[in-house]
């Protein structure tokens, strides 16, 4: 079990080599990596379902409107997902992990789970059903929501799923 304060250099170079890592999140807890695939490899997931690009810095993102740039100026870091140009991105609001980015650069993240199931509630717990997956590092770290994030389809205007900020707001500042 790596944590934060004592093993953020070792998190960042097994990041950097092709490792994932389960880790708390603002919302719910979360696995992140470089590499997609070893993330849809550990959660058994459909490759048809988009991953979240976890990013540190808004100018990651291509072609923001105005309206938009103000949204994730009030909403980021935080709980809100947004898909711009059909890509999936999130800034959490969690320090290390936007340390993290700015060492090794955006990472993929999904939920920590088997994709179906129910989300880890921890990493021990996670830990437990994970531990035999090579590649797979836990981070153990402060619980903060769970609830997942909202996503809104910036591209389309349109509510994908309510989580912990009210997506009919974000959906009215849009407009």
């Amino acid at each position: 079990m790596f944590d934060w304060k004592n093993d953020f250099n070792e998190i960042c170079n097994r990041i950097k080599s092709n490792n994932a890592a389960i880790v708390e999140t603002d919302t719910v807890l979360g696995i992140i990596s470089l590499n997609p695939e070893l993330i849809y490899e550990i959660k058994k997931r459909d490759k048809n379902k988009k991953l979240i690009t976890f990013i540190n810095d808004i100018n990651q993102i291509k072609n923001l409107t105005e309206k938009e740039i103000n949204v994730l100026n009030k909403f980021w870091p935080g709980g809100l997902s947004i898909i711009k140009n059909n890509i999936s991105y999130r800034m959490p609001n969690e320090k290390n992990i936007l340390k993290l980015i700015s060492i090794v650069g955006p990472v993929f993240s999904s939920s920590a789970n088997i994709s179906g199931n129910e989300v880890f509630k921890n990493v021990f717990e996670a830990k437990k059903d994970f531990d035999n997956i090579k590649n797979l590092i836990f981070v153990d770290g402060k619980k903060n929501s769970s609830l997942p994030s909202t996503i809104i389809n910036f591209d389309t205007k349109e509510i994908i799923r309510e989580g912990c900020i009210s997506g009919s707001e974000i959906i009215k500042l849009l407009k």
